[in-house]
């Protein structure tokens, strides 16, 4: 199991209104200001808040990449741990080197459309409403090989969206992509809803990104029970207590 200690980040997001259009469209350009405004610089390899993003990226591609997992699901114990923070520079990273696919499955509280500025024709939540195709969802990044795959707008009904066969068709799909990509999932807090355990089970292996000074060692074990040990391929400590402004530490941690 590996620790990474990173910096401290957290948003709020809004999405937009459905119509299906033809993917090619929908090839975006992120813009970079906005994106180091949102607390993404996953993108800048010369920016030292990147640092910690590229170790990690190392980690899971000698890794959990190099075993052969290809869908790495990202969760927390409680909400505002920073998971979406991780998720979002995390992909941003390995889309340098490796083609990557990032989804949003954080259906009642979503923000990828806002991190990255994307407007919304049709979301993961419509898919899995059956009100579209997955090939309609993605939004390939111009300039990267990175697919971004948001949520249209929140759903309370959740659990019983990710419950569908739809979303194993989605998994299917995206291991059957000729160039593999790696995909990473954003999923909702493992001890607030049970849709995380929903979406782990399709996954390959499970990171747990933990608050340093708010995560307890209770929470970690429980989320640990429900989600099982074995699948927790690696933690990151977020919001460290001694990381200083300009500067973000890491460490490794083995478990007994």
């Amino acid at each position: 199991m590996t620790m990474i200690t990173v910096g401290k980040e957290d948003f709020v997001a809004q999405t937009s209104p459905c119509t299906i259009v033809d993917l090619e469209r929908r090839r975006v350009r992120l813009d970079r200001e906005k994106l180091l405004e949102n607390g993404i610089f996953g993108l800048e390899h010369m920016d030292p808040r990147a640092r910690t993003f590229i170790l990690l990226r190392s980690q899971i591609m000698n890794g959990f990449h190099a075993e052969g997992g290809r869908i790495l699901v990202v969760t927390s114990t409680q909400a505002g741990n920073g998971k979406t923070f991780v998720t979002a520079n995390l992909a941003c990273a390995l889309s340098l080197i490796q083609p990557t696919v990032l989804i949003d499955l954080d259906l009642r509280r979503p923000t990828m459309a806002t991190r990255f500025g994307l407007t919304v024709n049709a979301g993961v939540d419509d898919y899995l409403l059956g009100d579209c195709e997955w090939e309609d969802v993605g939004q390939k990044v111009a300039g990267l090989d990175l697919t971004l795959y948001p949520v249209r707008e929140p759903r309370q009904d959740s659990s019983t969206l990710l419950s569908l066969d739809r979303l194993a068709g989605a998994m299917t799909a995206i291991r059957a992509m000729p160039y593999q990509p790696l995909c990473i999932i954003d999923t909702p807090p493992a001890l607030v809803l049970d849709d995380v355990m929903l979406i782990a089970r399709k996954g390959d292996g499970i990171v747990m990104v933990i608050e340093e000074g708010r995560t307890t060692s209770g929470e970690l074990k429980e989320a640990m029970r429900l989600l099982g040990a074995p699948r927790i391929v690696g933690t990151v400590l977020n919001k460290s207590m001694t990381s200083g402004t300009r500067r973000y530490d890491y460490d490794y941690y083995e478990p007994a």
